[in-house]
């Protein structure tokens, strides 16, 4: 029985592995292998094969250096030293921005999946932390400016602000707080897309922490606003938490960032108002 269900999952490996292995000849000579196997930025991975008199050269063609450039990162002298160890793992080597090897025929195979391995793991990079958070810093840019372009003349906007609570102290985004009695002041925090869970338990652990301190009773008048990056990473139960407690959120999924100024006067706008009816329709 057991014996049967491996041999016919290894034939069905097997079937979509050649169903799925691409080929095609290249102009300048060699071809092009596209793998079935995908990176971490959702691209099938292609290894370039080229016949140098008695033996072969595979690479990437700076495919993967210039794919993690272009989503933002920049290489230090600590990450070019991170995929120069990746690469030595598998074997191969990373020469002017490729991924490569020189290998006789008998090897080819081996090289094609050790440069196609070496491109998977290295682009790994791209849910880092620290590139996570610099996607966070680049919305709370965003969401400045649309605050500045928003203010109402009787509103004052503070950024990166400490707050403390009954047990600890903790960092919103942005306040905004009316001169007058107008509006209602309003709390904002950006939440990045890792860790979706423990960023929104950290969350409601900063609600309630802020509330329960008595010294400031005003702030159980506050709106607050929680700008979800990522949204569509995160799961059912953590989104729950963070909606329980906001007043209202502004999800933003990876490819729409770009629409937060627009989103954020006519939110802020109805949110300090008092008008929270209106944003849960």
């Amino acid at each position: 029985m057991q014996t049967q269900l491996c041999s016919d999952v290894k034939q069905l490996v097997a079937e979509y592995l050649n169903d799925n292995l691409r080929g095609s000849s290249r102009e300048s000579g060699g071809c092009t292998i596209t793998l079935p196997l995908k990176t971490v930025d959702d691209r099938w991975i292609f290894v370039i094969v080229e016949s140098r008199f008695d033996y072969f050269l595979v690479h990437d063609g700076g495919k993967t250096d210039s794919s993690l450039f272009s989503q933002g990162v920049k290489m230090s002298d600590a990450d070019e030293q991170f995929n120069a160890a990746i690469a030595s793992r598998y074997g191969v080597m990373i020469e002017k921005g490729r991924i490569q090897k020189n290998c006789q025929r008998n090897q080819l195979c081996e090289t094609i999946l050790a440069v196609g391995q070496s491109a998977i793991a290295m682009t790994a990079q791209l849910v880092s932390p620290r590139l996570v958070e610099a996607e966070a810093q680049e919305v709370h840019v965003r969401v400045s400016e649309a605050l500045r372009l928003w203010k109402p003349e009787d509103m004052v906007i503070e950024q990166n602000v400490e707050i403390e609570g009954m047990l600890s102290t903790h960092t919103l985004n942005f306040i905004t707080r009316p001169k007058g009695k107008a509006h209602k002041t309003a709390a904002i925090k950006i939440l990045p897309a890792s860790n979706p869970r423990g960023r929104a338990e950290r969350y409601g652990f900063m609600h309630y922490d802020i509330l329960l301190n008595s010294e400031h009773p005003e702030r159980k008048n506050w709106v607050n606003l929680a700008v979800i990056l990522g949204v569509e990473t995160w799961s059912e139960p953590a989104l729950r938490i963070v909606k329980g407690l906001a007043d209202t959120t502004l999800e933003v999924t990876t490819e729409k960032q770009t629409e937060l100024e627009g989103r954020i006067p006519k939110m802020l706008s109805a949110l300090t108002a008092g008008q929270l009816t209106e944003l849960k329709q």
